[in-house]
């Protein structure tokens, strides 16, 4: 590890230090001293006390957690109950234990029932059977029809070498089908690659959520450099983020000098991480979208201002801000923003995002459509049209109001860990890519 990430560690571990010291102020008498926090407490006690039906204290206490930070208009604060936050914490090790498939949604509008997304090969899942596009019907005999994905989750999950009993419906059975898997230890893989024509290497990275994302993007570096790639395609669109020191680690294994990223937090700024003299320095174009977000905006703003990469697509999403977390009394977790991202040249992320410097519209991913309405006639039926092209229509209830809900194509994962999906035909952002990279303008970006 870079000498300077570790200085970083232990000044993170300082600073949480600190962060407790400050929080050894008696709150409690603050909050009985305040007259707003009397009248919280007068609240709680009156609910407790004469409510027509008893009342549940996890319920109203959480509720007025949720309700202090949405006072904070902020949609990156944030309270996770403690089996969210049980289940975060698990993910952030690279695995767990569970039947290894990949979960999403039914309804996409809703977010009601859940259907099998991905089955990873040779895993649990896949021994037993079960297919991409099962839905779930019962997990040991609960009914989970109108359940999200974390609830499914929540039960699928289990201590390795336990059985979970699953009722599926499998599109075009009659009759559902039954599995009982045996779960076992599942590894995260959060990076995958492919060797694209004219030895071109592409490395996707879909989030920074686990401490294992660097490791693994070096395992996948070093089986394109044995195949022969002479460039390298660094996908990071639709990354949400994750964790900082991963993010870094990225980041510095591009770079052989240079800063990375700053933190400013209540107008004081300070360099976070800067680079490691040792570098990976092929040619290479980095691919952002809309929906990349913190992490993947540090790594690409920091290769893009040390002038190591292209970036290739579209302004990414502006997540500048980042939160500390603070492990809570109950096991619940509270996230909440404390200090803001800079880029090395101490631009602010949350500003502006990161522009690319070569713009593609990212046409591979099409944006989830949905529309609300009203003043139609009871019964009336409303055509939708985008571009000209006719994509459905909605009908407006008794009140005249509608909406209307249409999202795009499912995306294609492998059922091998670490293997991308890739097709150059229908990705106009990475044919751009592809195109930089072998008519040389990303080749002065390689590291000297």
């Amino acid at each position: 590890m870079n000498r300077r990430i570790v200085v970083l560690a232990l000044a993170l571990v300082a600073a949480g230090t600190l962060a407790w010291a400050q929080f050894g102020r008696d709150f409690g008498d603050e909050l009985l001293n305040d007259p707003t926090g009397q009248a919280l407490v007068q609240t709680y006690g009156a609910l407790k006390s004469n409510y027509l039906t008893d009342v549940d204290d996890e319920t109203l206490l959480r509720g007025a957690i949720d309700g202090m930070l949405a006072a904070l208009d902020d949609p990156y604060s944030y309270y996770l109950e403690p089996r969210d936050a049980a289940r975060q914490a698990q993910d952030r090790t690279g695995s767990f234990e569970g039947i290894g498939a990949v979960l999403t949604p039914l309804d996409r509008q809703t977010g009601r029932g859940v259907e099998v997304l991905q089955v990873y090969r040779d895993g649990p899942a896949w021994e037993a059977g079960v297919r991409r596009g099962d839905v779930f019907l019962e997990v040991d005999g609960l009914d989970v029809r109108e359940s999200t994905t974390t609830d499914v989750v929540e039960v699928v999950r289990g201590p390795g070498g336990t059985d979970v009993q699953l009722l599926m419906r499998r599109p075009g059975e009659p009759d559902p089908v039954e599995f009982v898997i045996t779960r076992g230890t599942i590894e995260i893989i959060d990076v995958a690659s492919a060797l694209l024509d004219d030895d071109v290497g592409y490395v996707s990275i879909r989030q920074f959520g686990s401490q294992r994302v660097h490791d693994q993007l070096v395992e996948e570096l070093r089986e394109l450099a044995e195949a022969g790639a002479t460039s390298l395609v660094l996908d990071l669109r639709d990354n949400p983020g994750g964790l900082l020191n991963q993010g870094i680690l990225v980041a510095d294994e591009f770079l052989e000098g240079g800063d990375i990223v700053f933190q400013r937090a209540r107008g004081v700024t300070q360099r976070i991480a800067s680079a490691d003299p040792h570098v990976n320095d092929v040619p290479m174009v980095v691919l952002v979208n809309r929906h990349s977000a913190s992490a993947s905006e540090i790594v690409a703003g920091a290769l893009q201002e040390n002038d190591r990469a292209l970036v290739v697509g579209e302004r990414t999403f502006g997540k500048g801000v980042a939160q500390s977390v603070l492990s809570l009394a109950d096991g619940g977790q509270l996230a909440f923003t404390t200090f803001e991202w800079l880029t090395p040249a101490r631009e602010a992320i949350g500003q502006r995002g990161i522009l690319p410097d070569v713009e593609v519209v990212d046409a591979l991913r099409p944006s989830t459509i949905r529309i609300e309405g009203s003043g139609a006639d009871a019964g009336q039926s409303i055509e939708i049209i985008v571009g000209g092209e006719s994509i459905g229509e909605t009908t407006a209830d008794d009140r005249g109001e509608f909406e209307f809900f249409a999202a795009g194509p499912r995306p294609e994962i492998s059922a091998v860990p670490g293997e991308a999906l890739v097709n150059v035909g229908d990705d106009p952002a990475l044919q751009a890519a592809i195109e930089a990279l072998l008519n040389g303008s990303a080749a002065g970006r390689a590291a000297d």
